[in-house]
């Protein structure tokens, strides 16, 4: 048993510093919960990253489930993001009290919304059914929004451009999205809990000032599923509460409120660690990555966004008997997967990743991030939220993590191998 835990008086150093640390936290007041991640009742959910195989009926698609927890009705607001962090499409879904929607992202791209609708567009109680323990109320701001039509062929043709890199015609003729050479869209999802049926995009004017809501109300989930190759993988989305940010702090949306904290969504940090397996292919691990990017628009194809290319995350690996060596890793964009045996140069079998995801494009503060792990032995695949290393509001970093030196290794990480 030692020889699982026992690595020398550097590994129980650093074991110490983080119970020390989680009872800490455990002890913090209530408040503190803004300035972490947790899998509790939020006002935005952030799907980190999606996959959607158009060509391939059984190839991989994405299943997102959002459950309104209050016994009250709300309305929230779905958009569909490009790898760029672009914006490029939006609907509504009404939830009953105690609703849960389930939306298989394949069918936005063979143009089928979810048919929800409040009590003001469903009088019969036929689309979204009211049941025992819910509220069904009437949101007149959707009328004519809600219970959807199918979509047009022009945003199907549009969506399945623009979420795999190609021309879109209501982009005028431009690209929102990296090209990767197959008919597999990608992108992220963003869930806000909003006032009623809107139309805006978060990079509209007016979308904070009006259309969002402060509830915290939304959870979910999502499942990456190939029927054709038998795998399945899933994990809870990214929760983001709403609430009074501490002065100064960051905000999730701030790069659409010029850092004012009006969207009023807590944010995420920017520094994780992870444990990983591997080698290939008796078992294996890729890190699936969001960051945020720049405020960007569509490009001429075959160019890259205009604040392309950013700088690449840096990455500590350790194996378990806490060996260390650095990587640069490949990862572009806003939203992508590294393969920690084919995409980094890793010569440890398992052990401990701690990745750096900021890209130094935002004045005053580092880039979000977010990281889940998923591991494949056999026939065995589980994916873990990484965790985070620092305060999610001010960006302070746990110092119980760096201990015996890896603080002052991090803070002289450039985004090359040193």
């Amino acid at each position: 048993m030692d020889q699982l835990y026992d690595r020398g008086p550097m590994k129980r150093r650093i074991l110490h510093g983080l119970v020390a640390g989680l009872l800490a936290l455990a002890a913090a007041p209530a408040t503190a919960v803004l300035c972490a991640i947790d899998q509790v009742p939020a006002a935005t959910l952030l799907v980190p990253f999606f996959e959607v195989d158009l060509d391939n009926f059984s190839g991989v698609t994405t299943v997102v489930a959002i459950t309104n927890t209050a016994s009250t009705a709300h309305v929230a607001h779905v958009t569909l993001w490009t790898d760029w962090g672009i914006g490029v499409f939006a609907f509504d879904v009404y939830l009953t009290g105690h609703d849960v929607q389930v939306i298989n992202l394949r069918d936005l791209f063979n143009g089928f919304i979810p048919r929800t609708a409040s009590r003001g567009q469903d009088p019969a109680d036929i689309v979204s059914p009211q049941g025992p323990r819910s509220d069904d109320d009437n949101f007149a701001s959707c009328a004519g929004i809600l219970p959807p039509p199918n979509l047009p062929q022009s945003i199907t043709d549009h969506l399945r451009a623009s979420l795999t890199g190609g021309p879109s015609a209501m982009l005028g003729g431009k690209c929102s999205g990296s090209a990767r050479g197959d008919s597999v869209a990608h992108g992220y999802v963003t869930v806000d809990v909003v006032n009623g049926c809107t139309l805006r995009l978060a990079t509209d004017v007016g979308y904070f000032e009006t259309d969002t809501s402060m509830a915290n109300v939304l959870t979910g989930d999502m499942m990456v599923v190939s029927p054709a190759a038998g795998t399945l993988f899933s994990y809870p989305v990214v929760h983001l509460e709403a609430g009074a940010l501490p002065p100064g702090s960051r905000s999730f949306y701030g790069r659409y409120v010029g850092d004012s904290g009006l969207d009023g969504r807590e944010p995420l940090p920017s520094t994780y660690a992870v444990r990983y397996l591997g080698p290939a292919p008796a078992a294996d691990s890729e890190l699936l990555v969001w960051r945020e990017s720049p405020i960007g628009s569509p490009a001429t194809c075959g160019n890259s966004p205009a604040w392309a290319p950013l700088p690449t995350p840096a990455v500590m690996l350790l194996d378990e008997a806490t060996q260390t060596t650095y990587a640069a890793a490949s990862l572009p964009f806003a939203a992508g997967v590294l393969g920690l045996h084919a995409g980094l140069a890793n010569p440890f079998d398992r052990g401990l990743a701690i990745l750096r995801l900021d890209h130094g494009r935002f004045a005053g503060r580092p880039a979000q991030g977010f990281v889940l792990a998923r591991s494949s032995q056999g026939a065995l695949d589980h994916s873990v939220e990484a965790l985070q290393l620092e305060d999610n509001c001010t960006g302070a970093r746990f110092p119980f993590i760096f201990a015996d030196g890896f603080e002052a290794g991090l803070s002289v990480w450039s985004w090359a191998t040193p």
